[in-house]
């Protein structure tokens, strides 16, 4: 009979096929780029001051390598100096409230400040002589003292320092140690380097005896890659006499500025020897010796 037929069939609407249920599936569903472009778009729309707060969360690597290539306005915010000058004083690096125009490289400041470290290994004799070298053991050589050592005073101005290297007398040599600092392994980088000439300060802790006289000396030398010496610190020899007016322990420091493009390492060499010759170790005592690169 016309209209008859089968009974699962009447009434029963057509299955739709697989790809028009996955169309009607995701039709409500927002694709991830969408959402990605809706919240750029909505960062975008933020006002300058709030969006430089949102911005100032991240961190600095991601903020230069990533967040720098979104949009021409973020890479203007990114090199500009009110997004480093809020980073550094979120970060306690400055006091809030500092002024924008004391400083004209914020984003230079800030990385300096956050590599801000001693970068001299073994400073104080803590590992011996590990991570010093071209060592030099003139007479009986160096050898590293627990403060105040004989006939020695304390240490008063840093009492995390414990110990001490001492030298021996000249036979035929100085006691002499040094090390070298790779600075782009450190993490600086070359425009850096060769741009900004970012301060670098030495600084070395020596000290006598009060039963000999000694003598003590600081090498330091901005080199390049291929060590070539871009700039150069001499203390000269430093005689030290026993029960002198200088007795305790004395700070002696150099800071190298405008030094020009191509420095790369810093050697810093120190020595000492006694002035009696006296088998034993009663030269030039040194402790706490330090490299800074300054913000």
């Amino acid at each position: 009979m016309d209209g008859d037929g089968d009974p699962e069939n009447v009434g029963q609407p057509e299955e739709a096929s697989l790809e028009e249920q996955q169309e009607e599936a995701g039709a409500g569903e927002e694709r991830p780029e969408e959402a990605e472009a809706e919240a750029a778009a909505y960062l975008d729309e933020l006002p300058e001051p709030l969006l430089l707060r949102v911005l100032a969360e991240l961190p600095a690597a991601e903020l230069v390598q990533a967040c720098r290539l979104v949009c021409l306005r973020w890479k203007e915010l990114v090199d500009g100096a009110p997004l480093w000058l809020l980073k550094c004083q979120q970060e306690g690096l400055v006091p809030e409230g500092g002024a924008e125009d004391e400083r004209d490289h914020w984003q230079q400041f800030y990385f300096l400040s956050k590599r801000r470290r001693n970068l001299l290994r073994n400073p104080c004799g803590e590992e011996d002589l590990e991570g010093w070298c071209d060592v030099e053991h003139g007479g009986d050589g160096w050898r590293v003292e627990e403060l105040p050592g004989d006939c020695g005073v304390e240490f008063i101005h840093d009492e995390s320092v414990k110990k001490f290297f001492a030298s021996s007398f000249d036979s035929p040599r100085w006691c002499r140690k040094a090390q070298v600092i790779d600075l782009q392994a450190e993490g600086y980088w070359e425009e850096l380097l060769d741009t900004t000439q970012p301060a670098i300060v030495v600084k070395d802790w020596y000290s006598g005896r009060s039963d000999a006289g000694c003598l003590y000396e600081l090498t330091v030398k901005l080199l390049s890659e291929h060590e070539d010496v871009l700039a150069e610190f001499n203390s000269g020899q430093v005689a030290v006499p026993p029960d002198g007016d200088d007795a305790g322990w004395i700070e002696i420091s150099h800071t190298f500025t405008d030094y020009g493009p191509g420095v790369r390492f810093v050697r810093f060499e120190h020595g000492g020897q006694d002035s009696v010759y006296w088998k034993g170790w009663f030269g030039a005592r040194v402790t706490n010796s330090s490299v800074w690169v300054e913000p």
